[in-house]
């Protein structure tokens, strides 16, 4: 009888515990992710501060700020509707994170389209890790409402092996809520299957601060596990990776699924901003990596190891067959494409890791679009 008290008392002094902890972070939670459960939390008036201790092609201190939208960028106009507004959209290699407000790829051509037109407005939707299924629901619970007149996408390198969502993104639909007996429709449309538990546990970590707070961290180590993470790369410390043509046949046979589902997805991208009054532009997706070598270290970007089992050439290819889906629907859907994955060089001074930029990079590509998008959006 003593142990059942014990257990019994036990037991309410862990429940009082995390009720007392459920209640703190509702009064302030001091992680603020920007995924809770299953919606999209745009981190609205906040102000980051990075210390990139160690970095050589990072800026030491970088600042970042998010307007009242959760963007990055001015707030809008009060004569929205009748300025040439523009947003971005992509992971992380359009969110920037670690570039200083006013050195991302955005920023580059915000600036260089007010030099022709005073009544510009552009801001940068890019969130963290981030596929084509986050930009759709993101345009429709965000950006549809907004209706800006162009949206440009960068998109492919977080779709890559994706036949639905990744983890990230899988927290940002509503799922079957057993009670109300009903599918969101357009979550079934994308193909997301999930199990009860799945939707139970999606559905208290939305409503329950320490259960999403625990659902992040476990997004945070499957992102790590999976290597999308933000780490400077010595490239001359990298190994190497001998070509395996058995490897690579089979590596290929696993994407035919993933990239008939990305297909889908950026022409859903397409049609819904059509739908809505949104003329989209797509941009494929660089990387340092490729049948290349780099002019800086002289190191072989073809041969270096780029992660378990695939080296810099396989890497590129993978990567080419997403870029050549964007490339397919912009043409068949007669969408303006900023070939940047052909355009940017494979350069060590353009990126900090395989993927995300420096600002000299950033400053690159964002001249390569505005030189395209600004003929176009004058045209119109």
């Amino acid at each position: 009888m003593r142990g059942v008290r014990l257990v019994k008392i036990l037991a309410v002094q862990i429940l009082l515990g995390l009720t007392l902890v459920e209640i703190g972070l509702r009064i302030y939670n001091p992680l603020p992710f920007r995924v809770r459960g299953g919606r999209i939390v745009l981190p609205v008036h906040r102000r980051y501060t990075f210390h990139n201790n160690g970095a050589t092609k990072l800026e030491p201190v970088t600042r970042h700020t998010k307007n009242s939208l959760g963007f990055r960028g001015p707030d809008p106009p009060d004569d929205f509707a009748r300025r040439l507004t523009l947003i971005t959209i992509g992971g992380s290699t359009t969110e920037c994170l670690f570039l200083s407000d006013g050195k991302t790829w955005t920023d580059v051509l915000a600036h260089a389209l007010a030099r022709d037109r005073a009544d510009v407005w552009v801001n940068n939707a890019g969130l963290d890790g981030q596929s084509t299924y986050g930009h759709l629901v993101l345009l429709r619970d965000f950006i549809v409402r907004m209706r800006p007149k162009v949206a440009v996408f960068l998109v492919g390198v977080n779709d890559v092996g994706l036949a639905s969502v990744n983890d990230y993104d899988a927290s940002l639909a509503p799922s079957w809520v057993p009670w109300r007996e009903r599918w969101n429709p357009y979550e079934a449309s994308l193909g997301i299957h999930r199990t009860p538990w799945r939707a139970e546990w999606v559905f208290l970590s939305t409503h329950v601060e320490l259960a999403g707070l625990v659902e992040n961290f476990r997004r945070m180590a499957r992102a790590r596990e999976a290597g999308f993470t933000h780490q400077e790369i010595d490239l001359t410390a990298l190994a190497t990776l001998a070509p395996d043509a058995g490897y690579a046949e089979a590596t290929f046979a696993r994407h035919t699924e993933p990239l008939r589902a990305y297909a889908g997805r950026v022409a859903a991208i397409v049609e819904l901003c059509r739908a809505n009054g949104i003329e989209p532009v797509l941009i494929t997706q660089p990387a340092l990596f490729g049948d290349s070598v780099d002019p800086v270290t002289g190191v072989n970007l073809a041969t270096v190891q780029v992660k378990t089992g695939m080296n810099g050439s396989l890497s590129w290819r993978v990567q080419e067959h997403y870029n050549d889906v964007t490339r397919r629907v912009a043409r068949e859907r007669n969408v303006l494409l900023v070939d940047a994955a052909g355009e940017m060089p494979k350069d060590s001074r353009l990126f900090y890791d395989f993927i995300h930029l420096t600002n000299e990079g950033a400053a690159r590509l964002g001249d390569l679009v505005a030189a395209r998008v600004g003929p176009f959006v004058k045209a119109r």
